[in-house]
């Protein structure tokens, strides 16, 4: 179980290093596409949040495990 636990953690850990370096990546590729006139303001934020941010924040969040039927949060 312990073992197990492990695994799901560094995969977690990936998944968010990949999502976080995708992000980086994409934003500053929108920064160059606006600085060369390819891109005006708005577009370069709109392609970075479509293209960068929402594909790895539904990863992120398919990752998320059920809570378990009988486990309730404390009020």
């Amino acid at each position: 179980m312990r073992e197990a636990s492990r695994q799901q953690a560094r995969a977690e850990q990936r998944a968010l290093a990949v999502a976080v370096i995708w992000m980086l990546l994409v934003q500053i590729a929108c920064v160059v596409l606006w600085d060369a006139g390819f891109f005006g303001r708005q577009a370069a934020l709109i392609h970075w949040l479509i293209i960068g941010v929402l594909p790895p924040a539904f990863a992120l969040w398919g990752m998320r495990h059920p809570e378990p039927a009988g486990a309730r949060r404390p009020q």
